[in-house]
């Protein structure tokens, strides 16, 4: 049933004293159970004021990967790729399932950090491509950083030695001295870096 009030003094008067008798008896009627119990099997716990026990949470175990950030080893997660290819092969990789998220791609790239990952050169086995570890732009709290990992393919050109580089700009300084050459792919990988537990 709805009741009408005409005049807005009374209306206003009994908004006030209705908030004030919620704020004087509130805790007392909190306190009290006034609110109606579930029943079944947790019944008797919510009635005595016991906190019903969740189930068991349960862990999930995620590789960590390691590619060079400005000169140092860096320690790095993938649990997202927007190409189904790399999404198979870090699975393959790695041995844990790497989703397929086409959506990535349409982030911009104010929101990406560049990494930089050679398809050539320094052979390493531990590596997802076969040779040197990857390199990423920034670390978390660094200016440019973000989880989401812009993939770049670099390919030492003929003729020159290929070495072991450990930050971007060592990449984008030997690009411009024409020792390599850097391929945009269009591909994100979601790929924050980490702090591993001691």
């Amino acid at each position: 049933m709805k009741i009408k009030l005409k005049n807005p003094e009374i209306s206003t008067t009994l908004v006030v004293l209705s908030i004030v008798t919620f704020v004087m008896l509130g805790p007392q009627l909190l306190s009290q159970n006034t609110f109606a119990q579930p029943t079944g099997a947790n019944s008797t716990e919510h009635a005595a004021g016991v906190t019903p026990k969740l189930n068991a949470t349960k862990s999930v175990s995620i590789p960590i990967s390691r590619g060079y950030v400005n000169g140092k080893i860096g320690y790095f997660i993938a649990t997202d790729a927007s190409d189904p290819q790399i999404a198979a092969s870090i699975t393959n990789t790695t041995g844990f399932k790497v989703n397929f998220s086409p959506i990535l791609a349409l982030s911009p790239e104010s929101s990406r950090q560049q990494g930089y990952d050679f398809i050539n050169g320094v052979k390493q086995s531990s590596s997802p491509m076969g040779f040197q570890l990857g390199v990423s732009s920034a670390s978390p709290g660094e200016k440019g950083y973000s989880p989401l990992y812009a993939l770049n393919f670099v390919k030492w050109n003929a003729n020159v030695t290929p070495r072991i580089l450990k930050s971007a700009s060592e990449v984008l300084s030997a690009e411009r001295n024409g020792e390599l050459t850097i391929s945009k792919t269009g591909i994100v990988i979601n790929s924050p870096e980490v702090t591993p537990g001691k």
